[in-house]
């Protein structure tokens, strides 16, 4: 697959700009459509953001333009609620941001958890404070633990997984070795579509848990996103890593791609 429509969600938060330019990087990159689409909710369209809010339209298309990009606007109803009404379903990858807990009420609260899971297509979550300097998908870490969850974010990476300079493949599992066939057959598959894996397993005893060794098992400067999957009914409350998605999305401090 490739990226050819990419959808960023705009609002009227601080983050807003950042979170553009990142887009605008990915899919220069990968010569795609980007789609900006509106999440602001009633307060930011009624209240003091809304000089801020009406001009959101044209500072987006201002962007695109600027970076010689094809590009679409949609402005989502305030009371939308599902992947259709806010235009998730026509894309390849959607971008946002970590909710900032002060400025929740100024965007749509589907987004990004109920989009994540119910929208069947990869999400870019960009940290809270993200200045949008840095490069995306030089340095990828894969969370994998031969989930579906975790399969279908490696496909759905795929694009960026190719491009990546250096990909780590990152295995928690009470049995881990090198060695073990599964961990060599999913690397022969990534290699296989041309990616350059390095393994960076890490055998669960029962002392640690799965983001604690994540981040203890990698040089955390070296990489710059984390491909993972989202578990759970809803990623926010449960999953099979004893809330791992939860904690990604709540506490990440670089851009994480997430495929329910």
């Amino acid at each position: 697959m490739a990226y050819r429509d990419i959808v960023v969600y705009l609002d009227v938060g601080e983050d807003c700009a950042a979170r553009v330019r990142t887009a605008i990087d990915v899919a220069v990159k990968h010569q795609a459509r980007l789609i900006g689409v509106n999440v602001s909710t009633k307060e930011a369209l009624e209240g003091e953001s809304r000089d801020l809010a009406r001009a959101i339209e044209a500072e987006f298309a201002a962007a695109g333009r600027k970076a010689g990009l094809d590009f679409q606007y949609h402005a989502a109803r305030p009371e939308a609620h599902d992947a259709e009404q806010l235009f998730s379903h026509c894309a390849d990858l959607l971008v946002t941001t970590q909710p900032h807990p002060d400025r929740r009420h100024l965007s749509n609260s589907a987004v990004p958890k109920e989009i994540l899971v119910t929208a069947g297509v990869p999400m870019l979550v960009l940290p809270t404070g993200w200045t949008g300097e840095d490069a995306i998908g030089e340095q990828v870490v894969i969370a994998w633990n031969f989930s579906r969850e975790s399969t279908r974010a490696v496909h759905d990476a795929m694009p960026i997984l190719k491009a990546a300079r250096k990909v780590f493949l990152f295995v928690f599992a009470s049995n881990y070795s090198d060695t073990n066939a599964d961990v060599q057959e999913i690397k022969r598959h990534l290699e296989q579509h041309g990616v350059r894996v390095t393994l960076e397993g890490w055998r669960n005893t029962g002392e640690t848990d799965f983001i604690s060794a994540l981040f203890a098992g990698l040089d955390r400067e070296s990489a710059d996103l984390i491909v993972c999957g989202a578990y759970g009914h809803s990623p926010l409350f449960e999953d099979m890593f004893g809330g791992a998605t939860r904690d990604l999305l709540n506490n990440i401090s670089m851009p994480v791609l997430m495929s329910h």
